[in-house]
């Protein structure tokens, strides 16, 4: 025979601190995973703008040279500054006009290092003919230039990196193959080439100081809005949290106070040992007791007194009679 009250059980203060640290780090996570997301694009996109920058360059290139091929090479005046290529052996290298103006033949190679020379003063921008069999020795393959050599085997293949030479001047390298054609055969067929075969490439330099820097500067950009969002975020969370203490200590109170009426509120519960005949009830200290004491003791339940019929009958049999013989009346 027991008494029991139930009542609401009230979250803790860890509790909610806890689900606050929680909100925390997900917030934290989620804007860490977006600089992160947002910076790899930047880099992935300053990639595709150079690299789009440099096959630029080689296909221009390759556009000038194959119109040069395809007028078997041009011939320009010789001058102080103009000398015939000594590396071009074929006929007719060096021709007479009528009117006695001495001529050299400029083939695609020997353009393409003309150009070079020009491209790269006025715009620092620098590419290289190169070959794993190279004619002129200054056409020799640098060492990033000959391992990409040796792995192509069809147009399409490419090499490219980011790169500090030893002047710690940053640039970006690209490489592209050069395969044989027919109008290659002029002037190289004395190496044993035939058409379709590797003859080397094209490299293209690009300074990547000015466009690093701009990189850098965005992702710099980029963090540090997302470090202020960050910061408004965690802020927010923890002012809400602030909050959420302050309400949850005058629940706290509300709470006690509950909680103090639900221990002013007896419920009778269990085997309640009661006389089968005077109907007293037995405490636990083993005493008798009037059901109403007991219930009144109990509980918070109060009593009125009244007679059922059948006592009324049983204990006020004259009673009962006349209240009948009235009603017959």
């Amino acid at each position: 025979m027991t008494t029991d009250t139930q009542i609401p059980k009230k979250i803790s203060q860890t509790l909610i601190m806890f689900r606050f640290i929680l909100i925390g780090i997900f917030w934290t996570f989620f804007l860490l995973l977006l600089s992160f997301s947002t910076s790899k694009r930047l880099n992935d996109n300053t990639n595709q703008v150079t690299l789009a920058k440099a096959k630029t360059v080689f296909n221009i290139v390759q556009d000038i040279r194959a119109w040069n091929a395809f007028h078997g090479g041009l011939y320009a005046p010789i001058t102080e500054k103009m000398q015939p290529n000594p590396y071009l052996k074929i006929p007719n290298r060096d021709i007479t006009t009528q009117k006695d103006q001495k001529l050299t033949l400029i083939n695609p190679a020997f353009m393409t290092r003309q150009l070079s020379e020009i491209v790269y003063k006025n715009g620092n921008i620098q590419f290289h003919i190169t070959s794993l069999k190279p004619i002129r020795p200054a056409n020799q393959p640098a060492l990033w230039e000959e391992k990409a050599l040796q792995t192509f085997t069809q147009e399409k293949d490419t090499f490219y990196e980011w790169h500090i030479p030893k002047n710690g001047k940053k640039e970006f390298r690209y490489i592209a193959p050069l395969f044989v054609k027919q109008s290659c055969l002029k002037c190289h067929s004395v190496q044993g080439y035939k058409v379709g075969d590797l003859r080397g490439g094209i490299s293209v330099s690009i300074p990547a100081e000015t466009i690093l820097k701009i990189k850098d500067k965005t992702n710099l950009k980029s963090f540090l809005t997302f470090f202020g969002i960050w910061l408004i975020g965690i802020l927010g969370i923890g002012l809400t949290y602030k909050k959420t203490i302050k309400d949850f200590n005058k629940q706290d109170v509300l709470f006690n106070k509950l909680h103090d009426a639900f221990d002013q509120i007896k419920t009778l519960k269990g085997i309640i040992p009661i006389c089968a005949s005077c109907k007293k009830i037995r405490t636990d200290s083993g005493i008798w007791e009037q059901v109403e004491k007991y219930i009144s003791e109990h509980s918070d339940a109060l009593f009125s007194h009244g007679i059922c019929p059948e006592c009324m009958k049983k204990l006020y049999p004259q009673i009962d009679d006349k209240k009948k013989g009235d009603s017959y009346k």
